[in-house]
């Protein structure tokens, strides 16, 4: 496709209010941008300044910088090519203020696309230089995008560019996250959740729904309020496309452990769909169901770095608490039940299992069982002995509250 004709191709989509093909003649990676990227080649600066005024203001220049970015992105002057689509942002949020929803998937692809070169070009950079700014630049031109909808005034109902909060809420999180500021998707939440105006989450499309409901649980996972990140997502998970394999995945990364915590397991055909989740958690579910706590702290060691990695080191940690529990409990079961048990059956049962510890640890460690709930009883301190409930004295771990 040449030049001109390129351009005029923008004519018919733009006086309809079309946005299929005006995706199709944005986007970066698809048969059109290849093409583009061919047959124009690249763009002289002066030409980018004065684009000419063949199409509604300010599309010349949208057109041009778009195969600016293209002809960059295809010769892998990935940084160039993120330039270029920050630029062609710029034109485009100047024509987006004055039009309803029909132009949000435009800025859908736009940003999406925008995200991926950041990605590329960062890449590129911190190879080269060991720094990385397109990715936080790229953070603040999605909110803006997000800003320009949440604070629509002109349209109403579905034609207000409110309709695509939540797409645009999600993608401002998802960079949050990549840039390892979490903390201010806050103000994103914030901007959705106190605004009247904002439609109801449940009015937006399924795939907005699932995502909004995992940032809202990531969130919350990170904040350990574990019951909040459950039930979002829980929620989450069972509404996610059954094709959306890798989403559902990683919303398993940071639901399992949580279960691990309540004692709750997935099941094994739930865990053979996903292999490196059961790789990663089969272990320690073992441990947990047989008490073995040497078993759950070898393979806490092997698969810290990956659990790290995921940022679910510390959740996986605490479910070790799970794993003491069952120990504990098969001690009481083999003294035959009995509400008095000697400290030294629980020191005996933990060095069966290789875990040696002294009798002062020993005690901290059934102290801090019966402060926290895993254990219903007190200890006698001068007679080294547990005196336990009579009635239920390890209760199930998905009935402690936490």
């Amino acid at each position: 496709m040449k030049l001109q004709q390129y351009i005029n191709s923008f004519t018919a989509p733009l006086a309809a209010e079309d946005a299929r093909p005006l995706v199709r003649l944005l986007a970066c990676r698809n048969k059109t941008a290849r093409g583009l990227s061919d047959t124009v080649g690249a763009i002289e600066e002066r030409r980018l300044q004065n684009p000419g005024h063949s199409l509604p203001e300010p599309w010349d220049g949208i057109a041009l910088r778009h195969c600016a970015c293209v002809h960059a992105l295809y010769t892998n002057k990935y940084q160039e090519a993120y330039t270029h689509q920050n630029a062609l942002l710029s034109l485009f949020f100047r024509w987006l203020q004055d039009q309803s929803s029909w132009a949000l998937p435009i800025l859908y692809q736009l940003l999406q696309d925008l995200r991926d070169l950041a990605e590329q070009a960062d890449q590129v950079s911190f190879a080269s230089t060991g720094k990385t700014q397109a990715l936080e630049e790229c953070t603040r031109t999605v909110s803006k995008g997000f800003s320009m909808c949440a604070t629509d005034r002109m349209f109403k109902g579905a034609e207000s560019r409110r309709v695509g909060v939540y797409y645009l809420a999600c993608l401002s999180m998802k960079c949050y996250f990549k840039v390892g500021k979490p903390n201010l998707c806050k103000n994103i939440i914030r901007a959705v959740t106190s605004d009247p105006k904002t439609p109801p989450v449940d009015e937006a499309p399924l795939t907005d729904q699932v995502s909004w409901h995992f940032y809202i649980g990531m969130l919350a996972f990170l904040a350990g309020e574990d019951k909040k990140a459950d039930e979002e997502l829980s929620w989450a998970f069972e509404h996610c496309p059954l094709e959306s394999v890798r989403n559902q995945e990683l919303i398993l990364t940071y639901l399992i452990p949580l279960r691990l915590l309540r004692g709750l397991f997935p099941s094994r055909a739930l865990l053979a769909r996903y292999p490196r989740l059961d790789e990663t958690f089969t272990p320690f579910i073992e441990s947990i169901k047989s008490g073995d706590v040497r078993e759950y702290d070898e393979r806490l060691e092997w698969a810290q770095p990956r659990l790290v990695g995921m940022s679910v080191y510390l959740v996986v940690e605490r479910a070790r608490e799970g794993c003491l529990r069952g120990l504990f409990k098969k001690a009481w079961v083999a003294s035959e039940k009995s509400s008095r048990l000697p400290m030294s059956t629980f020191r005996t049962a933990l060095r069966l299992h290789r875990v040696d510890v002294d009798s002062d640890e020993v005690e901290c460690m059934v102290a801090n069982m019966i402060y926290r709930g895993f254990i219903k009883g007190y200890i006698s301190h001068e007679k080294q002995m547990v005196v336990l409930a009579k009635t239920n004295p390890f209760p199930n771990l998905h009935t402690i509250a936490r």
